[in-house]
């Protein structure tokens, strides 16, 4: 079940499986981030950026300018996994091997239109 339902995620397009590999283990993000790849959204639904957890949701449908509706169909914590059991999972999920099918409804904006007190910059 997802830890942050009412958080605002932001996400990202990818256009590949090595591309979210990369950025769930050699980067750290803000914990509202997330990507879209595959018709999945992995969002950043952990509690610190040291220790990224990422829930897996369908888009199943939308609503107004950010709303979804979808299934939490899988959950991921990269941290300390190698990027081939990162890779598994992605194509697992890509695959329809879900391990849950939760339906959630959540705030998506694409990264270029978020900000939020996880990501903004803070003046000194």
């Amino acid at each position: 079940m997802m830890k942050h339902p009412d958080r605002v995620f932001s996400f990202k397009e990818l256009e590949s499986e090595d591309d979210l590999v990369e950025a769930m283990t050699n980067h750290h993000w803000p914990i509202c981030y997330g990507f879209y790849y595959s018709n999945h959204l992995y969002l950043g639904d952990g509690d610190s950026e040291s220790d990224p957890e990422y829930a897996v949701t369908t888009v199943d449908k939308t609503e107004g300018h950010h709303g979804v509706h979808g299934r939490e169909v899988g959950r991921i914590k990269p941290k300390g996994m190698s990027a081939d059991q990162v890779r598994k999972f992605i194509q697992e999920i890509t695959e329809g091997k879900y391990t849950s099918e939760n339906p959630v409804r959540v705030e998506v904006e694409p990264i270029w239109h978020h900000s939020c007190t996880f990501c903004r910059l803070e003046e000194d």
